[in-house]
């Protein structure tokens, strides 16, 4: 039974209660949300909130929120409607939903880019040594690695110095949603441009490498422009259910 859950739990019926509640009251509460409590633990538990300054008695008539309660509670809420938020924006099922994703990415993974702190060499030199590695793979016909395309992404847009343009980053390449890059490797093979990727991710990199964060913003939404004319196409050509199979075959567990 998570603490932080139960916690949460107490501060929202104080919070929806008109007046002072006690430890039964909450206790029943409590049971009625799935958490099976004593009513002498409850009573301890309020006491340590009371130690933290987030509930307080009032007289023997039960607990109330102190001001640094009602604000938890807001900052809790917020919490848990972010969270609902992640889970459905990277629920990935459809065809449809993978050009929402991308399109989503061509809005800030190009901005990551421009407003990123510099690269040093060692970074400089593992994306070179990932995009060969990535070139031998494809040369060779061997599977394309999917993870070093990952996180060629990711390294290249978590430098940014904007807050809010890293949050919705990690949002974007968030690890659930690493099934749909497997779609995206069947799509790029079936319309042999998966070399095409390597070739942009390069001269990424090399814009980098030379300080032109703007030119590195152009050709990243060049690419992410591709990905999307690519996946469309796709669809196009093909029922749109066999994305959706491809997607639901790439969440199953290996």
């Amino acid at each position: 039974m998570d603490r932080l859950d139960v916690d949460t739990a107490v501060l929202r019926m104080l919070d929806h209660a008109g007046g002072p509640i006690g430890a039964r009251e909450i206790r029943n509460g409590l049971t009625h949300a799935g958490f099976e409590l004593s009513e002498a633990t409850v009573s301890r538990r309020l006491r340590e909130l009371d130690a933290r300054g987030v509930t307080e008695p009032v007289e023997r008539k039960g607990r109330v929120l102190t001001e640094d309660g009602r604000a938890q509670v807001r900052a809790r809420l917020r919490g848990l409607e972010h969270t609902d938020l992640l889970g459905r924006a990277i629920d990935v099922r459809t065809g449809q939903d993978v050009l929402n994703l991308l399109r989503a990415r061509r809005a800030v993974e190009p901005e990551a880019v421009r407003g990123a702190a510099g690269f040093d060499a060692e970074v400089i030199d593992a994306l070179r040594q990932s995009l060969a590695e990535h070139r031998r793979a494809l040369e060779h016909g061997g599977p394309i690695p999917r993870q070093l395309v990952l996180d060629f992404h990711r390294t290249v847009t978590e430098a940014s110095a904007n807050p809010l343009i890293s949050a919705m980053i990690r949002m974007a390449l968030d690890p659930a949603l690493d099934h749909v890059e497997a779609a995206l490797d069947v799509i790029l093979e079936a319309r042999h441009t998966s070399a095409e990727s390597i070739s942009e991710h390069a001269r990424i990199v090399e814009a980098l490498a030379a300080g032109k964060h703007e030119r590195a913003a152009t050709v990243m939404t060049e690419h992410l422009d591709r990905l999307i004319s690519e996946t469309a196409a796709f669809i196009d050509r093909y029922e749109p259910e066999l994305v959706d199979r491809l997607l639901a075959s790439a969440r199953e567990p290996s």
